[in-house]
């Protein structure tokens, strides 16, 4: 049976990541394709206030697109029983093209012999001594596989037996991981290796849906890439599902609105096009919400702080960039108020230096927007971090934090400044 196909957003995924991925599976299905939507990480209090507004649960997580060994086993191979004689393991390896042969008593796994080891015991019948039986002879093995290993692990040469809880499963080899068919996906909201799901390498890209700048993803195979410079993602699945000529179901109409009113900041973003506005508008008709009244509520659940750890504040949108050898972290946060936005702020500042050290980043930068200020204070964190956003925004950092007046984007005001900059650093250098 052909797998479904995946319909993803980036890692630490925010709400146009979640809802784009929901919506745009939904879209496939009602044309009759098989596919689901996954996440690649938790939703954020934001996100997860509109899912549950809208009556929509999480689509399931997936860490990563590897064949496991469950996929790839052969659970046919039968093993020796330790009650075998040694014609019986000579006519096992007669009948499979293996240079080991897994043994098990009553299933339970004992481990295995080798075929070299049947030449040296048949030696000793010209010697007239003692020969050994299969029990004796098997061994533990250096290197046996489970059956949620990633498959990519497996050596490319020789076979290996695959064990769960001590029970035999099958074999298991290179060549049967290189059989098993690719995953297909789809990317929402994405387009860089680096935001992207782990082992994507391994997956067949079928399209890319994004608002994004063009990065760093290549595909084996000719792609549907619809890539426009619109302020949501969830505005070019709108698009699409208007040229199919289907209908938006109520709850879907929801969650496209709330990726919108996200990545526009509720129309204010400089990102924000008349193509996001008219869709936000239409979509709002659709689920029978006020414009204003909704994105207020959505924010303010987003800002709370209730329960959350630093690491949570700081995953709840967070992507790594790359521009030549530099590579940095942007993470943004918006909020409606000052007292939410700085307690974020004292929250996530302890936490920046263990970030940076887990994500292997000599550089971050985190947006603490002011939604209705519409200003951003970005706090900095690296060597020469703070030299760079001083040339890149004309200001001056105090006490690793900067106040960017009228800067509320993440993709148009922060990056291209950012990249810039470190490009004629790299060029001076």
């Amino acid at each position: 049976m052909a797998k479904q196909i995946f319909v993803t957003g980036h890692k630490s995924p925010d709400t146009d990541s979640i809802c784009s991925s929901i919506a745009y599976a939904k879209l496939k299905q009602l044309q009759g394709i098989d596919a689901t939507p996954i996440r690649a990480g938790e939703p954020n209090k934001e996100t997860a206030f509109a899912l549950n507004y809208f009556h929509v649960a999480p689509q399931p997580l997936v860490k990563d697109f590897y064949v496991k060994v469950s996929e790839a086993v052969h659970t046919e191979v039968e093993a020796l029983p330790v009650s075998a004689s040694l014609k019986d393991a000579a006519k096992w390896f007669a009948s499979h093209e293996s240079d080991v042969a897994p043994v098990a008593d009553n299933g339970q796994f004992v481990g295995v012999i080798e075929k070299g080891q049947l030449a040296d015991e048949f030696v000793k019948t010209v010697m007239g001594e003692e020969l050994s039986t299969v029990k004796a002879l098997a061994h533990d093995p250096e290197l046996f596989f489970k059956p949620t290993d990633n498959g990519h692990d497996i050596p490319a040469d020789g076979k290996y037996a695959v064990v769960e809880n001590g029970k035999y499963v099958g074999m298991i080899c290179a060549d049967c991981v290189a059989a098993v068919e690719k995953q297909q996906v789809i990317l929402v909201d994405h387009n860089e290796r680096s935001q992207a799901v782990s082992g994507l390498e391994r997956a067949e890209i079928m399209e890319i849906i994004d608002h994004h700048r063009i990065g760093s993803i290549e595909t084996e195979a000719p792609a549907l890439f619809r890539n426009m410079p619109v302020g949501c993602t969830s505005t070019i699945i709108y698009q699409m599902y208007k040229e199919s000529g289907i209908e938006i179901p109520k709850n879907i109409a929801g969650l496209m609105l709330s990726a919108i009113m996200s990545d526009t900041l509720a129309f204010r973003s400089p990102t924000c096009t008349s193509m996001d506005v008219n869709a936000g508008e239409a979509l709002a008709k659709l689920c029978g919400e006020d414009i204003p009244t909704y994105s207020d509520a959505m924010f303010e659940a987003g800002a709370d702080l209730t329960g959350r750890t630093a690491e949570e504040v700081f995953n709840s949108d967070f992507k790594v960039f790359s521009r030549g050898h530099a590579r940095f972290g942007v993470g943004q946060g918006s909020y409606m108020t000052k007292n939410s936005r700085v307690a974020a702020e004292n929250l996530v500042r302890p936490f920046l230096a263990e970030a940076a050290k887990a994500e292997e980043l000599p550089m971050i930068f985190y947006m603490f927007t002011d939604v209705k200020s519409q200003s951003t204070d970005l706090m900095i964190y690296g060597n020469g971090a703070e030299d760079v956003v001083a040339q890149a925004f004309d200001v001056t950092p105090k006490d690793g934090m900067a106040l960017l007046k009228g800067v509320v984007s993440r993709k148009k005001q922060i990056i291209p400044p950012i990249m810039a900059t470190l490009q004629k650093i790299d060029e001076d250098d």
